[in-house]
């Protein structure tokens, strides 16, 4: 199964030239205190910051819904009320800056997601808010969740240029897509001026130069990111992907190979290639992925939910129910009743 990977970071983002993208509204520190003014404790604050970000209108907040169609900047989301992960984020370090509060960008190492859109293959990754209150680990980690939680081992800490670089690459990305290939351009190298060391920017550069037709400084590109960041894989599938155009197939698979043993241990994109073999009837090799990703990550119920399909397609409903039991089990509790409906179909089918 041949794999293009030809695009990274779905959530795209508005390209601001001459300036800082994460400049905050104005009205930002004032909505920030009414809010956290009752609150002495910086967990209070952060609580009541987060709330307040996504309650309604009506009642004060900012009814802030999850859009990643278009990565906004800060005055973008106060204006639109939508935001992804990266904006919202944005929007919230500014907010915690206003009143005096120390956050911090982060990834959460295990989030992340790859999906197929036409012919581009495409990594997400999840940036959110860090706010230091004790002991090194003891963050708390706000992002689109309802509520704050304690620090988890597997969140990285970000500087703010790697974020605005990530900005920067995205809205490259999203440019491309719309066929803005000298816009595009620009935004590919701002994300590596603001941060050279970013194997994503240079991995994004490369896709922009290779759909415009300048293979050999793609070429140039790809190797640039995966020198600087050997542990991604990405650029691994591009470099595959330029030189089979190319009729360089032997050295093309020294890079497949080295992309799958560096993605081997990534439970979303074994998903993902579960996903994949199952779209193309290898049953075998689909029901070899998703059990990889389940042993990496087993907590995760969309992964029970590729195994459902898994087994369905190959005629096991009893499996498929297995799964799809837990699958309800590592949900959040408002997405279990859509898995008591998929199970009462299964087992109404079952008894029938």
């Amino acid at each position: 199964m041949r794999l293009r990977v030809l695009a990274l970071l779905i959530s795209s983002a508005l390209l601001v030239a001459g300036g800082d993208p994460f400049e905050a509204p104005p009205e930002l520190k004032a909505f920030a205190r009414k809010h956290t003014q009752n609150h002495q404790m910086v967990h209070g604050k952060v609580n009541a910051l987060v709330k307040a970000f996504f309650d309604p209108v009506e009642n004060n907040g900012l009814g802030i819904s999850y859009d990643n169609s278009y990565t906004r900047t800060p005055m973008e989301v106060w204006r639109d009320r939508k935001a992804n992960c990266l904006s919202l984020t944005a929007l919230y370090v500014a907010a915690c800056a206003s009143i005096g509060l120390d956050a911090r960008y982060g990834e959460s190492l295990w989030i992340s997601r790859w999906r197929k859109v036409g012919g581009t293959i495409r990594y997400e990754r999840h940036i959110v808010a860090l706010v230091p209150v004790g002991p090194v680990g003891q963050d708390l980690i706000a992002d689109f969740l309802p509520e704050v939680r304690r620090g988890h081992p597997l969140v990285a800490v970000l500087a703010p240029n790697r974020v605005r670089a990530l900005f920067y690459s995205n809205r490259a990305v999203e440019m491309m897509s719309e066929s803005r290939t000298e816009e595009a351009m620009q935004a590919a190298h701002l994300s590596i001026e603001t941060d050279p060391s970013s194997g994503v920017g240079w991995n994004v550069l490369g896709v922009v130069q290779k759909s415009q037709g300048f293979q050999t400084e793609a070429e140039q590109s790809f190797r640039k990111a995966m020198a600087v960041d050997p542990k991604d894989g990405a650029p691994c599938g591009n470099m595959e992907d330029l030189l089979r155009s190319q009729g360089r197939d032997p050295e093309a698979q020294v890079y497949r190979e080295r992309g799958l043993e560096i993605r081997k241990r990534d439970p979303f994109f074994n998903a993902f290639l579960a996903e994949e073999a199952l779209n193309e009837n290898q049953w075998p090799e689909a029901e070899k992925r998703i059990k990889q990703a389940i042993r990496l990550l087993p907590e995760e119920p969309d992964f029970y939910l590729v195994q459902a399909r898994v087994a369905l397609a190959q005629g096991q409903r009893k499996e498929a129910i297995k799964a799809l039991e837990k699958a309800r089990k590592w949900a959040m509790p408002e997405m279990q009743p859509r898995y008591d409906a998929k199970l009462a179909l299964l087992k109404g089918d079952k008894a029938s």
